[in-house]
């Protein structure tokens, strides 16, 4: 009994060992996807937005859960080792979601980006021209993605050439900086100019199609490894529970 007891206990703090490992990846990749794709994953002002923070949130619960089932488990304290187990649901639970929320939106993810990577850059238009504050916001996030993705406009340099606003304003053969290689501010022009043609729309969706197939692929993985956990937090407590309740 005492050797079986022993086993489980150690694979609960192994188990709680990787379990501080997932909970900084978890916190790594939130913040990661935070910095670099913030302004691409608002565009569409949706749910999704709030998965590198809840990225973050669980990975910070699981890191502190880690530390708990190892003090827990190595204690041999049943009371400490329930709350964990409890804590360890909630965590799952809240994994669950994230997943759920990933499955639904990245089905809708192409059709919501480009209707509101239209607005954005129809505000960054108008931005441009009038320099009214309530539109800035809008084109800083253009900016910023047509930046980050080496992309131009909703379709490509059409989104401006074509716009009877800009091309009375700046001409057709004139896009943004933001949508050349050698200009960083102001604008180009598309004939001397090293100019991103193709278009935002599909590297948008694409980039967020990529970011729920992550969450996805992560948030079950993990679902599956701390099902394990649940599963050894149980049994040790039984085990303890048999053996005579140990107080810290």
């Amino acid at each position: 009994m005492g050797c079986k007891k022993n086993m489980i206990k150690l694979l609960l703090v192994v188990f709680n060992v990787v379990a501080v490992i997932i909970g900084l990846a978890l916190i790594g990749i939130g913040a990661f996807t935070m910095y670099r794709y913030g302004d691409i994953l608002s565009i569409t002002e949706s749910t999704f937005t709030s998965i590198p923070t809840v990225l973050i949130i669980l990975g910070l619960m699981v890191f502190i859960l880690g530390f708990l089932g190892c003090f827990g488990s190595f204690r041999e304290n049943r009371a400490l080792l329930i709350f964990y187990t409890i804590l360890l649901v909630v965590v799952l639970m809240g994994e669950a979601v994230a997943l759920i929320i990933s499955l639904i939106y990245q089905n809708s993810i192409k059709e919501k980006v480009f209707d509101a990577l239209e607005v954005k850059t129809d505000e960054f238009v108008k931005y441009d021209i009038t320099k009214k504050e309530m539109y800035k916001d809008s084109a800083e996030v253009v900016d910023q993605i047509q930046e980050t993705l080496a992309c131009c406009g909703v379709h490509g340099i059409e989104t401006y050439t074509d716009n009877a606003q800009w091309n009375k304003t700046h001409g057709g053969t004139t896009v943004p900086a933001s949508c050349c290689d050698d200009v960083t501010s102001g604008y180009c022009n598309t004939k001397n100019n090293t100019v991103n043609g193709e278009g935002c729309n599909e590297k948008v969706a694409n980039t967020l199609s990529d970011n729920a197939g992550l969450v996805i692929g992560i948030s079950f993985g993990f679902i599956l490894i701390q099902i394990i956990g649940v599963c050894l937090g149980c049994v040790l407590c039984q085990r303890i529970a048999r053996d005579g309740y140990k107080e810290v």
